[in-house]
Formats: C-alpha cells, structure tokens, sequence
C-alpha cells in the first residue's frame, strides 16, 4: 500500500508539473505576440453638425484629447478637416498593447449630463505597420485605401508597402497603418508636411512616385480610396 501511494504521489507531481509547464509556455507566447506588435491607435472621427460652430466643437475636443492621456494613451493629437470628404476632427491616441487599451476602457467617466455636439463619431483601431514620423506634425495627408474582394491579405500588403515607399519618397516620411477593429477593412498613410509649399512639392513628386510605384502591379486590386488634407489642433 505504501508503494502504491509512492507511484500515486510521483503521478502527481509529474501532472502539475507538466500542467505549470504548459503555463509558462503560453504566457512566454502571450509576451512574443506583444512584444512583436508595433502598437496601435485609436482614430475617432467627429463630424460637424449642421449649423454648428468649429470653435465649440474644437474647444470640446481638445479637452477630450487632454483627457486621453490622463486615462491611460501614450499620446494623443487632434486634427481638423481642411480639404477632403468629411468636414470633421480627426482625434488620434496611441498605445502600446491591447492589455493597456484594456485598462483605459475600464476607467469610468461620466458623460450622462454632456451635451452632444457633433453630428456623427467613428472609432477606428488601427495596427501600426511602418512609422517614420517623430510626432505629430502641423499638417497631415491622410489616405486609405480599400482592397477589392478578389485581392489576397498578402496582395494588399504588398501594394500598401508600394505605396508607404512612394508617398514616403514625395513627403519625406510616412505611417503606415492596418485595420485592427472598427468599421471597414483598409490600410492608411499619414503623411506629414510643415505648410503648403511643402505639400505643393510633395503632390507633384507623388505624381510620378505613386504611378511608378503602382505600375509594377498588375491590377491595382483597390475599390476605394480617399485623401484627407488636415491641420494639427493639438498639440499647438
């Protein structure tokens, strides 16, 4: 009898060894998975309401936007429409894991008694694919692109690469980004710029850039695509 609990007692021990063997292994992958991500962002999107002042909106907007990094972003800017498709503030807050975009969601915050003062909000979190930019600049062409049903995940990622390399070489520097959760499926370019002559030079560089870049494909395989023309907010 005595053996028998010997050999029941080394069955045990060989069980949970294996089972804290087995944890280690999947908080080991749990840190790889974090560890090769490159971060994300949250774009939220806020369109103006008819009849509506910018300077209400905006002056909302920025507080929230200070309010971002006292929850828990790394960073957070705003930007306002100037030419595109959507008269509407583009905020953006950036963070590191999704573990730490938990945390965040779970600080409390009173909304019940604000007033609503945009006609329509989006949020966007989007996975950061390349980054060449230090920090925010004071003008941003923002761009996205929407793949075609016909065209693979590899295919579009190649294509988005052709057009970082391109929108790059024209602006000097370019975030690439990738649909993480939201709405639609696309990739996006950041671009920065200091002013207008800047942006003058870089439009007649893509020009040549961006159909050389595209021509080595040989269907462009995108359904949609639009170009945002911004102005930074916040910071100052």
């Amino acid at each position: 009898q005595q053996i028998l609990r010997i050999d029941d007692m080394k069955k045990f021990l060989i069980i949970n060894l294996s089972f804290l063997f087995s944890v280690f292994l999947i908080a080991d992958e749990v840190d790889s998975y974090d560890s090769d991500s490159k971060g994300y962002i949250l774009l939220s999107t806020y369109e103006m309401a008819y009849g509506g002042k910018f300077k209400d909106l905006e002056k909302n907007l920025i507080e929230e936007t200070k309010a971002g990094v006292k929850d828990g972003y790394d960073a957070c800017s705003l930007y306002r429409h100037v030419q595109g498709s959507q008269r509407a503030f583009y905020m953006v807050c950036s963070f590191k894991t999704m573990e730490q975009f938990a945390k965040i969601m779970n600080v409390e915050r009173d909304y019940s008694n604000d007033r609503q003062l945009f006609a329509s909000h989006t949020d966007h979190i989007l996975a950061r694919v390349t980054t060449e930019l230090d920090g925010p600049p004071p003008f941003v062409m923002f761009a996205k692109w929407r793949p075609g049903p016909n065209l693979s995940m590899t295919g579009f990622s190649e294509r988005m690469s052709a057009f970082q390399k391109a929108f790059s070489k024209s602006f000097g520097g370019c975030n690439e980004f990738i649909h993480a959760w939201g709405p639609e499926y696309a990739g996006y370019l950041a671009c920065g710029f200091n002013n207008w002559s800047d942006f003058a030079k870089a439009a007649a560089a893509a020009d040549e850039n961006v159909v050389e870049a595209i021509s080595s494909f040989p269907v462009t395989g995108i359904v949609n695509h639009s170009d945002e023309l911004l102005v930074r907010v916040y910071p100052e």
